[in-house]
């Protein structure tokens, strides 16, 4: 969680039942003007957690945690209001094999946001 105070908890949060041979997708609405913050935990046996930013539309993978060495959150914004799906699984490389097979746990997101600062506006006449 980010503890900046400028940050409130976004309703989209979400949660999911999840094992390593799971993948999950989240339809998730970014309102434009907005900051957000997006943070992943699961159980320490499934760590990393990989996952992608999607767009609905073309199925294009536009983020990759992977490339930044699964990372467990993500800074982004956006200037207008788009949908995005988030792909989640878990890679469980702490977990043995017979975990692999007979264990579910709980993937989290959590979702933070803040309105863009105000820009102000320099009018010539």
């Amino acid at each position: 969680m980010d503890r900046n105070k400028e940050y409130k908890i976004y309703s989209q949060s979400r949660s999911a039942v999840i094992t390593p041979n799971d993948t999950i997708e989240f339809s998730i609405v970014f309102y434009g003007q907005k900051d957000y913050v997006c943070s992943f935990c699961t159980h320490q046996k499934f760590y990393p957690v990989n996952f992608r930013l999607i767009d609905p539309d073309t199925r294009e993978i536009l983020y990759d945690n992977k490339e930044d060495n699964f990372i467990e959150s993500l800074g982004i914004g956006f200037d207008v209001t788009r949908t995005m799906i988030i792909q989640i699984n878990v890679l469980a490389r702490k977990a043995t094999p017979e975990e692999i097979q007979e264990y579910a746990g709980c993937i989290g997101l959590l979702l933070q946001y803040k309105n863009y600062p105000d820009k102000k506006v320099n009018l010539q006449m």
